[in-house]
């Protein structure tokens, strides 16, 4: 059924550029090529991106194509080729090049450069004969709408062919003509230069095996093992033996069916490390990882999965960690995926800190999970109940328990992709999405929690949690400053009489110096309404202090600040946001707001970006799901915006309100980690929805002044919370803080590792 799924998400994207496209692929490529493009859709999905079966990422940036240069007239080798194109891509990371190397000795020497400087270099030696010469190389990035010259030098009777007689796709040609040529852009460039900066070097590992710790605890790596493949097996073993950190066992648990030689593989390696077991019977992956888990001798247990990969300082980087601070007891690393044959590593995920909502919703912990032995004894093992998402389950109960959770901001583990494993699509094991949900609802009865109801999101392995709101409702006081914008402020406040499905609200419109009659005889009509109020602010405008005289007027257990510039969408966002602000773990709770043209304006606010902070995803469609489903999954977050922020009443007075020395900017974000400083969770929802025409009433910062202002501003809040907040603890450290879309940082370069 995915595959159909897949052909119809296909199909349905075959239209307009991507039609055009297709058409040209037929063209120049021939049918076979078509469908093998096509059959790789299906099997992988519409928004997979294969290179030679692999998805490593890339598709066509542009070409000057000849299929077969024996069928070309007027198409010759030559020595030396040069010839420009304008980049339409952001990267580029592959190039085909068509080339003759009759004896297999040719050298062919190629550059890439940008207004002089030269931003590649290579001679390559295997240059193919009457066939494509594929280069791929460390992608170069940021080169969108940038002039490329392509310098081409052949040795050793080697040549490219060029047909001088026609010119093709868009490569200018010294001398004219079209060269056989096509270049790919790659999907994960970031990520290939973050590879490059942060894979340990020898010298690296070398000084880590010489390391003594203060503390050299054993750590048992359990594995259940079931009908593995050899080639796999091997690849795991060795990825364990490599580490640089000796204190370790590999606790190998043989439940297979099939497979009668994974204990001689086992015993091959002739390390007493290795300690393998086969089981009477299958028992099921629960089952397997128990009988794996009472085999294991260690002070700490890490489970890893029998066809993955660990980075050979994985365990080090845990052994530091602990030795940081023996209260460590669960803790997990970033990780990414490889191919099923090893060669590429992609997809990564740079996770979060410990974000107790975010894991409710779905499980982003995952691997390299390392439980202290003794929690492991505590909350006990794996429950078969749970096959599926055993991980999850067994996740959720160490965080509950343990003294002290770590996050270690590295890729540390590489997940396989296979037909079958749920690293590729969670539709090859869709039991697990019931597991999943399971697990979920049994931690919350575990809690104590009693009013929370789990259901399935639409994207698998996600999933809703609806809190029950007691009953009467609390009364929530929705407070809006305004200054004339009469038609404004209409909008906002039909749409929230008409929509809104609550009943229990007050409105206090805190009126800041306006002028115009209009205003002022719609006051007079709000208020035949009972439940809206007018206050007046008649001092200079300062966003805090209005909010916090609004404030100190209001009637509800709940407050929530609202720009008149918002209209509503979902009828039931006033229930969606006060079921998470009623909480007593919750501090704030921030809504999922678009811009009129149904971008996103707002999913939670990151630290660090901008220098101060800014809105992750913004400009992104309604409908995207955003980082690893980030935009369909309630979740924590560090700040809010004030355009849509609800808390308790009692709360905003703890934390003593606004600081209104914030006049316009950031007292949001410095209201937030108030909030967070007394041990509080911020949370956004996205199943409140409003659009909100950003800064309508005051403008943007476009005035001298303005800009001098919002620089105080920005310097008042990091002479604050700089220090504090060195990183966004719900964002990560690998990923841009230049840019809104969770995209990694290419150039970070993590602590030394030794």
């Amino acid at each position: 059924m995915s595959r159909i799924r897949n052909l119809a998400s296909t199909v349905k994207h075959l239209k307009g550029e991507s039609f055009k496209r297709a058409a040209v692929m037929v063209r120049d490529y021939g049918w076979s090529e078509f469908f093998h493009k096509l059959g790789s859709k299906i099997k992988y999905g519409p928004g997979a991106a294969i290179v030679n079966n692999n998805m490593y990422g890339g598709e066509l940036a542009c070409e000057s194509f000849m299929k077969n240069p024996a069928e070309q007239k007027g198409c010759k080798a030559e020595e030396r080729v040069s010839f420009t194109f304008t980049s339409s891509v952001p990267n580029i990371g592959r190039i085909e090049l068509l080339t003759q190397n009759p004896e297999g000795k040719g050298i062919l020497e190629l550059d890439i450069s940008k207004d002089g400087t030269v931003l590649f270099h290579a001679e390559i030696c295997n240059v193919a004969h009457d066939d494509y010469t594929v280069v791929d190389f460390l992608p170069v990035c940021d080169i969108t709408g940038a002039t490329l010259t392509v310098s081409l030098a052949c040795r050793n009777g080697c040549g490219v062919y060029v047909n001088r007689k026609k010119r093709r796709h868009g490569f200018s040609v010294e001398g004219g003509g079209s060269v056989g040529c096509r270049f790919y852009t790659v999907h994960n460039a970031e990520y290939l230069h973050w590879i490059a900066n942060n894979t340990p070097t020898e010298k690296d590992l070398e000084n880590q095996r010489a390391h003594v710790f203060d503390y050299m605890p054993k750590i048992s790596i359990v594995v259940p093992l079931f009908n593995t493949p050899e080639k796999f097996l091997r690849q795991m073993i060795e990825s364990v033996r490599a580490q640089t950190y000796a204190n370790w066992e590999l606790c190998l648990a043989d439940g297979s069916t099939l497979s009668e030689n994974l204990g001689e593989i086992a015993a091959s390696y002739g390390d007493e490390r290795i300690r393998y077991r086969k089981l009477e019977e299958n028992k099921g992956i629960s089952g397997n990882s128990n009988e794996a888990i009472q085999m294991a001798a260690g002070d700490y247990v890490a489970l890893l999965d029998h066809d993955d990969l660990i980075m050979p300082h994985a365990l080090y980087s845990y052994v530091a960690l602990v030795n940081e601070d023996r209260d460590y007891e669960f803790m997990y690393s970033d990780e990414d995926k490889i191919t099923e044959d090893g060669k590429y590593r992609f997809n990564p995920f740079f996770k979060p800190d410990f974000a107790p909502d975010t894991l409710h919703t779905f499980n982003y912990i995952t691997h390299f999970s390392v439980f202290k032995k003794s929690l492991l004894d505590e909350i006990g093992g794996f429950e078969d109940r749970f096959n599926g998402a055993q991980d999850f389950d067994i996740i959720l109960r160490a965080t509950e328990k343990a003294k002290k959770i770590g996050h270690i901001s590295d890729i540390l583990y590489h997940w396989r992709i296979s037909e079958g494993s749920t690293a590729l699509s969670s539709a090859a094991k869709s039991y697990t999405v019931e597991a999943g949900r399971l697990a979920v609802e049994t931690a919350y009865q575990r809690l104590g929690v009693k009013n929370a109801h789990v259901g399935s999101c639409q994207y698998p392995n996600y999933y809703i949690t609806r809190y029950d709101l007691p009953d009467p409702k609390p009364l929530i006081s929705i407070i809006i400053p305004n200054r004339d914008e009469k038609g404004t402020l209409e909008n906002c406040i039909t749409s929230i009489k008409e929509k809104s499905t609550y009943p229990n609200y007050e409105i206090i419109i805190v009126e800041n110096n306006s002028t115009e009659k209009e205003t002022f005889d719609y006051y007079a009509q709000l208020e035949q309404d009972s439940r809206i109020h007018i206050v007046r602010w008649d001092h200079p405008f300062n966003y805090s202090a209005l909010n916090n005289y609004a404030a100190s007027q209001a009637k509800g257990e709940l407050l929530l600040f609202l720009n008149n510039d918002v209209s509503v969408i979902s009828p039931d966002w006033l229930e969606q946001m006060a079921m998470h602000a009623m909480r007593p773990e919750i501090g704030q709770v921030g809504a999922k707001l678009y811009y009129p043209d149904n971008t996103i304006q707002h999913s939670g606010i990151v630290l660090k970006i901008g220098p101060v902070a800014n809105h992750p995803h913004k400009f992104l469609s309604r409908f995207d799901i955003g980082y690893f489903g980030l935009l369909v999954a309630t979740h924590n977050v560090s700040s809010v915006t004030a355009a849509c922020a609800m808390m308790r009443a009692s709360v905003f007075h703890e934390v003593g309100g606004f600081d209104e020395r914030f006049t316009v900017a950031y007292n949001d974000v410095d209201l937030s980690l108030k909030v967070r400083e007394k041990g509080y969770y911020i949370l956004w929802t996205p199943f409140a929805e409003l659009y909100h025409n950003e800064s309508k009433t005051r403008g943007l910062e476009t005035t001298s002044e303005k800009m001098e202002r919002l620089d105080r501003e920005a310097a008042l809040w990091l002479s604050k919370w700089d220090e504090k907040y060195p990183y966004d603890p719900y964002y990560n450290i690998n990923l841009t803080n230049e840019k809104l879309d969770y995209s990694v940082n290419p150039g970070k370069v993590l602590k030394d590792r030794a």
